[in-house]
């Protein structure tokens, strides 16, 4: 599995994206609360591919980044 990092990097944020659209436009808990699991599930999944298309190593800029801070910043 090959995914070129700016393929990976612009799918991610397009879905990040249509994500937090929806939270914003969501007025059930339970959907919003969906919406921010996908939303993790994206990210750990950007950064697994992304290890495994690095063989096990990940950039050092992102080192320090944590999915869940980020998500619940959406």
């Amino acid at each position: 599995m090959n995914i070129s990092p700016l393929n990976a990097n612009a799918l991610t944020t397009n879905a990040i994206t249509a994500l937090k659209n929806a939270y914003y436009q969501c007025s059930d808990c339970a959907a919003k609360e969906s919406i921010v699991t996908a939303s993790k599930a994206i990210i750990q999944l950007y950064h697994a591919l992304d290890e495994y298309n690095h063989q096990g190593g990940t950039p050092e800029s992102d080192s320090a980044f944590d999915p869940s801070e980020y998500c619940a910043a959406v």
